[in-house]
């Protein structure tokens, strides 16, 4: 009995996800994170040459040897591109758990005790939520340096507010319905409440929204790299690379601009599709809207 309910459950599951165009949008998003993530975990095996090393002359166009070709130091672009998936996808992901680490929590207790600690907390991220993000980011990158975790923290100010309000109205809301009203009837501590009735209640947002920051902190390091404020050269990154070869455009040098920006966007679109997808799987009333 229990197989066959987990094979329908598993089955209901598949069919809601391939059964829209959303669902399907879903998948080619996962595909697309699938591919960049396997990149950045098997590059030494992938990358066909060392991307700090000159393996050819200046500013070769792509060709059978070279497919994506060489940059103004002769180095392999591919394998530039190859190697800045995993500078890319480390410090979002580390970027997005120091901002759901801090974020989450605090909108936890914020939005189930409330009173002046809500109100302080609630007025501390909305000044930062106040500031344009990439200036804010620029701004504490600055002041930090270079680095893969000065860069991660960086970023992870900027969307630790997103993590805080979101969660907080989620339990502003969940802490009023009738079994967190029961279990503190029944003498449930606070924190026991917080994990086992409303926390689980507000997951599905924080997954939704950890998706779609990890499409904007990937921007947003491009941004920082493109301004000189990301990783030291001459580690491979796609925003100093994007920042590099748009200076040869003008030599007709397309390609060193051309396939970092193509990764970025393609990154950032699979993100972007599968969080899209994924929030109308878990949310039901956006899939009835539909």
């Amino acid at each position: 009995m229990r197989k066959k309910f987990i094979s329908e459950r598993l089955g209901e599951f598949i069919s809601d996800l391939f059964g829209t165009g959303t669902g399907w949008l879903t998948f080619i998003g996962a595909m697309i994170l699938i591919f960049y993530i396997v990149l950045a975990i098997f590059s030494p095996q992938i990358a066909p040459y060392n991307p700090t090393e000159r393996v050819g002359r200046s500013l070769t166009a792509p060709n059978d040897q070279f497919i994506f070709g060489t940059d103004n130091l002769g180095r392999d672009v591919l394998s530039r591109v190859i190697y800045g998936a995993r500078i890319a996808l480390m410090i979002a992901f580390i970027a997005v758990a120091i901002a759901a680490g801090v974020g989450v929590p605090l909108g936890l207790i914020s939005g189930f005790l409330g009173g002046p600690l809500d109100r302080v907390l609630t007025l501390i991220m909305d000044a930062i939520y106040s500031f344009p993000g990439l200036i804010l980011a620029i701004a504490i990158a600055a002041v930090l340096g270079p680095g893969v975790i000065n860069i991660a923290i960086s970023i992870a100010v900027v969307y630790t507010p997103t993590y805080f309000k979101v969660i907080r109205n989620q339990v502003s809301s969940v802490k009023s319905e009738l079994y967190v009203e029961a279990a503190k009837a029944l003498g449930a501590k606070n924190r026991e409440i917080l994990m086992k009735y409303i926390f689980p209640n507000v997951l599905p947002s924080i997954v939704v929204v950890l998706s779609m920051n990890l499409a904007d902190a990937i921007m947003t390091e491009a941004g920082l790299s493109f301004l000189g404020l990301g990783i030291a050269p001459p580690t491979p990154d796609w925003g100093f690379d994007l920042s590099n070869g748009q200076r040869f455009v003008l030599s007709k040098a397309w390609w060193g601009l051309l396939f970092p920006g193509i990764a970025i966007i393609t990154v950032v679109l699979g993100f972007s599709m599968f969080s899209e997808g994924l929030n109308e799987l878990i949310n039901p009333t956006i899939r009835e809207r539909r």
